[in-house]
């Protein structure tokens, strides 16, 4: 079907960006924006030059392509050949999109198991993930938990950084037993307004863990199709992923069920039948109840992101350092309160200033597990550069009593 210019399709004659991820990039001579595709519908990623960073702005299924070349005083032919190749790539909405979207899905279903992705980084193989994990383990200390698990917080930043938290945080299943995990993930990339479950499984390079099939067809009878939409967003969200390798290292295979939670300082603009936290978590805790065996509830996310990069005005010194602490261990107290209404209140309250991501899985894990004792493990800020343009916090909790 041809548009009104006669010669685009329609996708094209207004061309609309799909969520992608700029990284600047350089040959040493000209600079860059590599789009990287969260969804990772083709393994190419395409490289644009920097100056086409104004034309990808307006490319909101707003403009015309010829609207933008007057607008932009661009050529109509660069702009046809960059619609074109961000097309055939699946990052424009549209049909060539929408068939690599079903594609990609038919293959995991195939599959039965989400691609690998950041977990790669603990090594080439199982053992020599096992040997990372146990090294990073023994390098920690044991938090003595002295009440019964139910639940963790855990970071999802990258090990290396992160490690010492997430083995103190993961400490705390020693000698612990659990059937299943239930962990709650952010959908920070995903398309979905509300939660967004999967029948798929996850894997590490430590191997797979398959769903739980009765927890699963629990969630299916109760929410219907609503809760597995968009469960491709669960591709784009790396937190999940993340606790699998510490969970077969501590727990060795138990099944698992994958869920992201929205953030509850967003408001849904999606029109379709959603599944709210508030009726997830009514039915998850009626699941829970039903099934035999016991299951761990985890939640995963990062705590305050601030400097430049976070659009803040200057550079991270001792001084902002020692404010964002302050700012994540006001709202972690509220966590440790236990009490979910009161640490979304909080974090609200500040209109969420200190950028957390994750606070719909922290409140979720609370509201599931309403635990009597939760306890901070650790917490620890990471600098992404030697310039203080970026930092992101961590940290781990367990909760249960």
């Amino acid at each position: 079907m041809d548009s009104e210019s006669g010669n685009r399709a329609p996708h094209l004659e207004r061309p609309h960006l799909r969520r992608v991820l700029p990284r600047p990039v350089s040959d040493g001579k000209t600079q860059g924006m590599a789009l990287q595709d969260p969804f990772m519908l083709v393994p190419q990623t395409m490289v644009v030059p920097t100056a086409f960073g104004p034309a990808l702005q307006h490319l909101n299924g707003e403009w015309t392509i010829d609207e933008l070349a007057t607008n932009l005083k661009a050529p109509t032919e660069a702009l046809d050949a960059l619609v074109a190749k961000l097309d055939e790539l699946g990052l424009l909405w549209g049909p060539t999109a929408a068939d690599l979207e079903q594609a990609r899905r038919d293959a995991i279903q195939q599959d039965g198991c989400l691609p690998m992705r950041q977990s790669s980084m603990l090594g080439k193989d199982a053992e020599a993930g096992r040997d990372t994990l146990a090294a990073w383990m023994s390098a920690s200390e044991d938090p003595e938990v002295e009440f019964e698990v139910h639940g963790l917080f855990a970071p999802r930043f990258d090990y290396g950084p992160a490690a010492e938290v997430y083995a103190g945080t993961y400490h705390a299943l020693n000698g612990q037993q659990f059937d299943r995990v239930l962990i709650l993930g952010n959908n920070q990339l995903g398309f979905g307004d509300g939660v967004v479950g999967t029948r798929w499984g996850f894997q590490s390079p430590l191997g797979r863990l398959v769903p739980d099939a009765d927890f699963v067809d629990a969630l299916e009878e109760r929410f219907g199709d609503a809760l597995f939409n968009d469960q491709l967003d669960h591709i784009a969200s790396h937190g999940i992923e993340m606790q699998v390798p510490w969970l077969q290292y501590c727990l060795g295979e138990p099944t698992i069920v994958g869920c992201l939670m929205p953030d509850p300082l967003d408001a849904s603009a999606d029109e379709r039948d959603i599944v709210t936290a508030a009726d997830f978590v009514e039915g998850v805790r009626g699941i829970i109840e039903a099934l035999p065996g016991r299951t761990l509830v985890v939640a995963t996310g990062d705590l305050s992101h601030v400097g430049p990069q976070f659009g803040e005005p200057r550079p991270i010194d001792e001084q902002r350092r020692f404010e964002a602490e302050r700012a994540d261990r006001e709202l972690l107290s509220k966590f440790t309160g236990g009490d979910a209404d009161a640490f979304v209140a909080a974090v609200k309250w500040s209109a969420n200033s200190s950028r957390w991501s994750g606070v719909g899985a922290m409140a979720g894990l609370l509201s599931i597990v309403q635990p009597r004792e939760v306890e901070l493990i650790d917490y620890c800020q990471h600098p992404l550069d030697e310039e203080g343009t970026a930092m992101i916090a961590s940290a781990g909790l367990v909760a249960g009593g």
